[in-house]
């Protein structure tokens, strides 16, 4: 493991810590952009060109498109009510910020492949306040 690797995540979990106080949530957000910049230093991934190229010349459906017809019914769905304040508070107390901390590691953790996915370390921070205190998705 290279320091590459190592201070995107000490960047993360800083901008966790910041989270933490829900106060400083813009602040977080902006040192979760930082930590993915980070790990490229802005350049564009190695073999992004290639992985766009690939993409374009071939109009294939997806390994998911292609494999629905065989699986079961989808048994997770996404409500538009939201849950109730109390509900949400007592989530984040005993819940939220340990899964949070460890969501932020998991996201992390994608930096290990060997092709950086930055757009779904993104996605996945992006979910972090759902994770944490049950709030709707925002899109």
């Amino acid at each position: 493991m290279t320091l590459g690797t190592l201070f995107p995540l000490i960047t993360f979990l800083v901008s966790y810590a910041v989270h933490l106080t829900l106060v400083g949530a813009p602040v977080a957000r902006v040192g979760y952009r930082f930590g993915i910049w980070l790990a490229t230093f802005g350049q564009d991934p190695p073999g992004k060109g290639k992985l766009e190229s690939s993409k374009e010349g071939k109009k294939k459906r997806s390994i998911g498109a292609r494999i629905k017809p065989y699986t079961p019914a989808e048994l997770l769905e996404r409500r538009d009510e939201p849950v109730p304040l109390a509900r949400r508070a007592a989530w984040f107390v005993f819940v939220g910020w340990w899964l949070g901390g460890i969501w932020v590691v998991g996201a992390w953790s994608v930096f290990l492949a060997p092709y950086p996915f930055l757009d779904t370390v993104r996605a996945i921070l992006g979910e972090l306040p759902t994770v944490m205190t049950l709030a709707p998705v925002k899109e």
